[in-house]
C-alpha cells in the first residue's frame, strides 16, 4: 500500500429515538470498516442531538456524528454502503478534504487544529463578561438618528 492517502470528513445523522447502544453500534461499525480497510480515524466527535433544518423521515431532530479519517479511495464507498443499510441512519455525507496526503501530515494538521481551538477557548474563558453594557439602550430610550443634509 502506498503511504499516500486521502483525507475525508464524514457526518451522519441518526434518528432521535435511537438508544445510546444503537448509536454506539453504528459508530463501532464505521470504526471497524476503517480499521479493516487500512484507514485511520483522525478525529471523532459526537455533536449530540440537534434540530434538523427540515423534516427527514418524519423526524425534526437527529443525533449528529462527525468523523475525519485518512483512507484509500475505496473506503468511503464501503462506509456509505453500510450506512445506507441501517434504518436508524437518516442522512450521511462524505467529503474528500485532501488528496495524496501522508498519515503523519494529516495527524499533525488535526493536532494543530485542536491546539488552535483550545487556545481560542482559553482566550474566551479569560475575557471579562460585560453584563452592564453602557452602549445598550434602556427602556424608553430611542436610538440617535443621523441628520440628513437637504443641500
Amino acid at each position: 500500500m502506498s503511504d499516500k492517502l486521502r483525507r475525508y470528513e464524514l457526518v451522519y445523522i441518526v434518528q432521535p429515538e435511537a438508544t445510546d447502544d444503537e448509536r454506539a453500534k453504528i459508530e463501532e461499525r464505521v470504526s471497524h470498516i476503517c480499521e479493516k480497510m487500512s484507514a485511520h480515524v483522525l478525529k471523532k466527535e459526537d455533536w449530540g442531538k440537534r434540530k434538523l433544518a427540515y423534516e427527514i423521515k418524519k423526524s425534526n431532530k437527529g443525533y449528529y456524528m462527525y468523523f475525519v479519517f485518512a483512507a484509500p479511495s475505496a473506503v468511503p464507498a464501503e462506509i456509505e454502503r453500510n450506512l445506507r443499510q441501517l434504518d436508524a441512519v437518516l442522512r450521511y455525507l462524505t467529503i474528500c478534504l485532501d488528496k495524496d496526503i501522508s498519515l503523519e501530515a494529516a495527524k499533525a494538521e488535526i493536532a494543530a487544529e485542536e491546539e488552535a481551538r483550545a487556545a481560542a477557548r482559553a482566550r474566551m474563558a479569560q475575557m471579562p463578561k460585560d453584563d452592564d453594557d453602557d452602549d445598550a439602550l434602556t427602556e424608553g430610550d430611542e436610538p440617535l438618528a443621523e441628520e440628513e443634509d437637504d443641500a
